[in-house]
Parts: C-alpha cells; sequence; structure tokens
C-alpha cells in the first residue's frame, strides 16, 4: 500500500502563476483565500458583521441572521468559503495545513484544470441543490469557511489513491470514512440541520466527480456521468493526436513503438503505475497529446526512458 507523506506536496512545476518563489496552484490559492478570511475573522471578533454577508444560511442559527440565496442574495453561493464559520483559530490552522497536503497531492493526480473544475463543484453544486431544498424543507443552520471543502477534496483523494496510508498505517479510505462520520454527528449536536443535508451534498458531489473525472475506476458502486472534454471528462468526439511519440497500449507483446507500456519492475519508485498510465494514454486519444501538462508528460517520458534502459539491458 501506498504510504502517504506530508513531506510530499505534489505538482509544483505547473501553477497557475508564480508570485516570488511560491508556485500558486489552487490549493495554494485556496488555502491563502482562507487564511485572509481568518484574520478578517480575527479582526472583526465575535459580532461576525462581515461573514454573516457572505456565508449560507437556512434560517437564523446561533444568534446569526444572514439574507439567503432564495431571497436575492445569490453572491453567496460563491462566497461562502471565505470566512470560516468556527472560531478556533488553532483548529482553522490545522484545517488548513490538511487541506494543503491533501490538495496538492490531489491536483496532481487529476491534473491542474481538472481539479480547479473539482472545488468549482464542491463550492457551486451543494449550494444550488440545498436552495432548491430550502424551499421545499425549511432547515435551520449555516454553512462557512473551507471545512467542507476540505471534507470534499478528502473524499476524492481516498477514491484516487485507494492505496494510500495516513500516519500509524491507517488506510486513506478508513481515516476519510470517519472523518466524514465525525462530521455529521457534529453538526447533529449543533442542531445544524442544514449543515448536515450540504455535508450530504459536498461528499455526494465529491463521490460523482472524480468517478466522473476518471480517478475511481474500480468503483462501479458509484455512478459515472459523462462530461465533456471541455470539464476534464473523457466524452465526445476523439480528437486526432498530435505529432509526437508513438503511444502503445499496455499489452502483454511488446511492440516496436517508441513508447511501450508494461508494469514497472519497481512500483515503489514508479510514480506511474498501471492505472495512471492508462488515465494518460485515454486522455492522449481523446484530446491529444497537448492535453497533457507539463508534469504529466515528464512522468510519461521518463516512464519512456526506464523502458527502453531495460530493454537495451536485456
Amino acid at each position: 500500500m501506498r504510504s502517504f507523506s506530508s513531506g510530499s506536496f505534489g505538482n509544483t512545476d505547473d501553477p497557475w502563476f508564480r508570485v516570488g518563489n511560491i508556485n500558486v496552484t489552487t490549493t495554494v490559492a485556496v488555502v491563502g483565500i482562507g487564511i485572509l478570511g481568518l484574520l478578517v475573522l480575527i479582526i472583526e471578533g465575535t459580532q461576525r458583521s462581515i461573514s454573516t454577508r457572505f456565508w449560507l444560511f437556512g434560517e437564523s442559527f446561533r444568534g446569526f441572521d444572514g439574507g439567503t440565496v432564495g431571497g436575492g442574495q445569490v453572491w453567496r453561493l460563491f462566497t461562502w468559503p471565505l470566512f470560516p464559520e468556527g472560531s478556533r483559530v488553532f483548529f482553522i490552522l490545522i484545517l488548513f495545513v490538511i487541506f494543503f497536503m491533501l490538495g496538492t497531492q490531489l491536483e496532481a493526480k487529476m491534473g491542474r484544470k481538472p481539479y480547479t473544475i473539482f472545488i468549482g463543484l464542491l463550492v457551486l453544486l451543494p449550494g444550488v441543490l440545498i436552495t432548491l431544498i430550502q424551499f421545499a424543507i425549511p432547515m435551520t443552520g449555516l454553512v462557512g469557511g473551507i471545512r467542507f471543502i476540505e471534507l470534499g477534496v478528502l473524499v476524492g483523494f481516498a477514491l484516487a489513491f485507494p492505496d494510500a496510508q495516513f500516519f500509524f498505517g491507517i488506510p486513506a479510505r478508513l481515516l476519510a470514512g470517519g472523518i466524514v462520520v465525525i462530521e455529521f454527528i457534529q453538526t447533529l449536536v449543533d442542531r445544524n440541520t442544514y449543515g448536515l443535508v450540504f455535508g450530504f451534498l459536498v461528499v455526494a458531489t465529491a463521490l460523482l466527480a472524480t468517478r466522473s473525472f476518471g480517478h475511481a475506476p474500480d468503483d462501479e458502486w458509484i455512478p459515472m456521468i459523462p462530461l465533456p472534454a471541455a470539464l476534464g471528462g473523457t466524452s465526445g468526439p476523439k480528437k486526432t493526436k498530435s505529432s509526437g511519440p508513438n503511444l502503445s497500449r499496455p499489452s502483454r507483446k511488446r511492440g516496436k513503438s517508441n513508447l511501450s507500456v508494461v508494469p514497472p519492475a519497481n512500483p515503489v519508485q514508479d510514480d506511474l503505475n498501471d492505472m495512471e498510465i492508462d488515465s494518460l494514454l485515454d486522455q492522449v486519444a481523446n484530446e491529444g497529446l497537448d492535453s497533457l501538462t507539463k508534469d504529466q508528460r515528464k512522468r510519461l517520458e521518463q516512464h519512456s526512458k526506464r523502458l527502453r534502459k531495460r530493454d537495451e539491458g536485456k
């Protein structure tokens, strides 16, 4: 099983942009926004006169009264993660660290654009659905901060890295399931029924999105929704392959193509397992070689070089 290491921070070779020595990926951007929201929390104090204008509300909760999306304040669908709902700064910082460790690895696995769409779905889709539900079933509670985004990323990570282990050898899927259950229990204790339903919607969105993006191929119990290539899916007409190395599918017989894919000699040291290679080949077949990120091309080329050296040594 793959051991999760907090020292591995995923893909830093394909950021959106750089600020000095900082590679600004989607994960880094989310954490940065969260830290700014934490500073606002410290400044505004217990009154929360700023945060309440951006959170998602069902009905009044814990003495906070805010407008609703159904009442016309549509911006709340996009702004609810900006400011944390809790007040325990230490635990909020721990949340940021966990999100950063998981998010960077999941972003490297999915690719910059699909991962950004994944985060966007976690932000927007549960908010739209719970607003529709609220019209039929009024609920009390609120949602704010990146806590629920982290929950979705945790679920996505557990699906995308099924063999990963966390500290003390705890399987990622076991830990993810435990945290989801604890989160739901906490919302029940807080009588935050709005947050409870929202949490279910976040988990469902993470499951469907991760599966539909092709990163949970063995989890057939999760429905796969065909997505257009523009959203990171593999549906739609195939594009003509761009010029580049001839990529062949894994086969029991070795062909004479420039790049043949066979099981790695040492799976512990090889970053690409058969499933990842198959996913990259599918992406090239459907979207062309230009659709690969710099990191994906580099990893595929490194794998090709290892195979050629192995053939030359025989």
